[in-house]
C-alpha cells in the first residue's frame, strides 16, 4: 500500500494557528496591564498637575474639603514636639484616605462624567444627596429631607418636650433682659412644590412634626411668637403666579425669599415699631439664566444644568449688598434705628440684606444655637432665630451649639475661620 507524506504546508498549519492565539492573548494581557497602571497612576499625575488645566471640571461640593495630613506640616508654626509627632503618625492613614479622596486627579471630571451617564443616561440619581423630581426639579434628599416629606417619623411626647424646652428658654432669657424674641421656620422646597416630587415617595400621614409642634407648643400655652412662613409661601404662589423656589437649588429665590421677609418684618415690626420695611418700588424683578445650583452641583452637574433664576434687583443703595451663601464668618452692620441679633442658617442669605436695611446696629450669625453671651452683650430691641424645616429631624440638642466667637475691635469675630 502506497503511505502517502503530509506536505509541508498542511504539517505547519496546525503551529500557525496555535501561536496566533497565543500572540493575541499576550497582546491582550499586556493592554490590561498598561490600563491598569494608567488607571491607577493618572489621579496621583493629576494631583501634581492640578492648576495647569488637568483638574478640568469645577469644584462644586458644598463643604469643606478634607486638608492635607497634619504630619505635613509639622513645625510650620511651632516646634515639633515627640507628642506632636506620635498624633500625626496616628492620625495619618485616616486623614491621607480622606485627603485622597478628596483631592486626586480628574476627581471632579470622573464625578461629573458619573452623574451624567446616571441622570441623562439612566434618569436615576447619582448621590444619595439628591432626589430628581419632575421637570427639571431637583431636591434634597439627606438631611432627614425624604422622611420629613414623607412624614415617616412622628415625634414622641419626649421629643416635644425637649424642642419646646429649647425655644421656651431663649424666650424667657430674652424677656428677662426685655428683648423681644422671634422664632423663625423656613419651609422645605417639598412643602411649596410638593408637585414635582416623584409619585413613588408618598406620604404616610398629614401632620408634619412642624405641626406637632405648633400644635404641642399652642396646647401648653407657649409665649414664644413662632412664625410659620408655609402659608405666606402658599398664598404668594397662588396669588403671583410666580416660581418661588429654585430648580435646582435647596432654596427659594428671590420673589420666594421676598414673600418669607415681609412676613418676618412684619411680625417684628408689630414688636419693635422702629423697624423700616422696604417697599416692592425698591426693586426691579430679572430674569437670568444660570448654572445649575447646589443640588445640581451636588450630581455634579451645575454645568450641564441650567434654569431661569427669577431675581430682585436693588434699586437703592444697601449696606450690605452680598450675602456669599456659604460664609459663616459673623456679619457686623452699623446705622441709626433698632437694634438685633440675627441668629440664621442658609435660608435668609438671599433677605439677609434687606433684612438689615430694617434695623440699625445689627449682627448676623450663621447657627442654629442661641448665644447668650451675644445677647447680654449685645442687648438687642430683638433677636430674631431661622432655622430650616428639617432641622426638626434631629434632637432638640442639637439646637444648643454655638459658633466659636469673640468681641474684637468693636464686632464680633469668629474664632479659628480667616476674616
Amino acid at each position: 500500500m502506497e503511505v502517502i507524506a503530509p506536505s509541508s504546508t498542511t504539517a505547519s498549519e496546525p503551529r500557525v494557528n496555535a501561536v496566533r492565539p497565543i500572540s493575541i492573548r499576550r497582546a491582550t494581557d499586556a493592554l490590561l496591564v498598561v490600563l491598569f497602571v494608567a488607571g491607577i497612576a493618572l489621579p496621583l499625575l493629576g494631583m501634581k498637575f492640578r492648576g495647569h488645566g488637568w483638574d478640568i471640571a469645577a469644584r462644586g461640593e458644598n463643604r469643606k474639603m478634607a486638608a492635607e495630613p497634619r504630619i505635613f506640616h509639622l513645625g510650620e508654626n511651632a516646634p515639633v514636639t515627640n507628642r506632636a509627632r506620635v498624633s500625626g503618625l496616628a492620625h495619618f492613614p485616616g486623614e491621607f484616605k480622606a485627603y485622597l479622596g478628596d483631592h486626586f486627579g480628574f476627581r471632579n471630571f470622573l464625578i461629573k462624567l458619573h452623574g451624567m451617564l446616571m441622570v441623562e443616561g439612566l434618569h436615576t440619581t447619582s448621590t444619595h444627596m439628591v432626589e430628581l423630581g419632575k421637570d427639571g426639579w431637583l431636591y434634597l434628599a439627606n438631611d432627614g429631607s425624604i422622611e420629613d416629606y414623607r412624614n415617616l417619623e412622628p415625634w414622641t411626647d419626649e421629643e416635644l418636650a425637649q424642642w419646646r424646652q429649647v425655644i421656651e428658654e431663649r424666650q424667657a432669657f430674652c424677656d428677662k433682659l426685655g428683648i423681644k424674641y422671634l422664632f423663625v421656620v423656613a419651609p422645605s422646597k417639598h412643602d411649596i412644590y410638593p408637585e414635582y416630587m416623584p409619585d413613588r415617595l408618598t406620604r404616610v400621614r398629614e401632620e408634619s412634626r412642624f405641626d406637632q409642634l405648633l400644635a404641642y407648643m399652642k396646647q401648653h400655652g407657649s409665649k414664644v411668637d413662632i412664625v410659620d412662613l408655609r402659608p405666606t409661601l402658599l398664598e404668594a404662589k397662588k396669588s403671583t403666579n410666580l416660581r418661588l423656589f429654585q430648580k435646582t437649588d435647596t432654596h427659594w429665590n428671590d420673589h420666594g425669599a421676598w414673600a418669607a421677609y415681609l412676613t418676618i418684618m412684619q411680625r417684628a415690626k408689630a414688636k419693635v415699631p422702629g423697624v423700616r420695611i422696604l417697599s416692592p418700588s425698591d426693586f426691579a424683578p430679572a430674569v437670568k439664566t444660570v448654572p445649575g445650583m447646589d443640588l445640581a452641583r451636588l450630581l455634579g452637574l451645575n454645568d450641564q444644568l441650567s434654569e431661569e433664576s427669577f431675581n430682585l434687583d436693588a434699586q437703592i443703595p444697601l449696606r450690605l449688598p452680598h450675602v456669599i451663601q456659604d460664609d459663616v464668618i459673623p456679619i457686623n452692620i452699623e446705622g441709626p434705628g433698632p437694634r438685633v441679633v440675627v441668629f440664621r442658617d442658609s435660608f435668609l442669605t438671599a433677605p439677609l440684606p434687606w433684612i438689615a436695611e430694617g434695623f440699625g446696629h445689627g449682627v448676623y450669625f450663621w447657627e442654629d444655637g442661641f448665644d447668650t453671651d451675644v445677647v447680654t452683650r449685645e442687648k438687642p430691641d430683638i433677636v430674631i432665630q431661622e432655622i430650616a424645616q428639617r432641622k426638626f429631624m434631629q434632637p432638640a440638642q442639637g439646637l444648643r451649639l454655638t459658633q466659636k466667637v469673640k468681641y474684637e475691635n468693636g464686632k464680633w469675630v469668629a474664632i479659628g475661620l480667616n476674616p
